[in-house]
């Protein structure tokens, strides 16, 4: 899959990496040392985040300066994504539905939601 900057209200930004079941992988720029978290669409959606149009090896790049640090787990995939070494592609919808409905993660492809 394709990796995609998501913004919240609070102009927090986090880099979606990757799928696993139900949960979306995700490195979050927050103070402290950086780390790959896994949250469902629900729990992204309920943090406010929406997709942005910031380039993801850009934002990579700027995440892997973070002055606090960043884990090697985090390290690996900002380093892959700097290099546009991640297979699949990321497709964008938009469409109302229920707030389960918000975000869905299909194969290696990621449905989120553009308002």
């Amino acid at each position: 899959m394709q990796p995609t900057v998501v913004i919240n209200h609070h102009r927090q930004t986090a880099i979606i990496i990757a799928n696993q079941g139900d949960k979306l992988q995700l490195i979050r720029l927050a103070k402290g040392r950086l780390t790959v978290s896994s949250l469902t669409a629900v729990e992204i959606r309920a943090l406010g985040y929406r997709v942005c149009d910031y380039s993801p090896s850009e934002a990579a790049r700027t995440y892997l300066k973070h002055g606090a640090g960043v884990s090697r787990h985090a390290r690996m995939h900002l380093e892959r994504i700097t290099q546009n070494q991640l297979p699949g592609t990321l497709s964008l919808t938009s469409y109302n539905s229920s707030v389960d409905n918000a975000f869905t993660a299909l194969s290696s492809d990621i449905h989120i939601p553009l308002n």
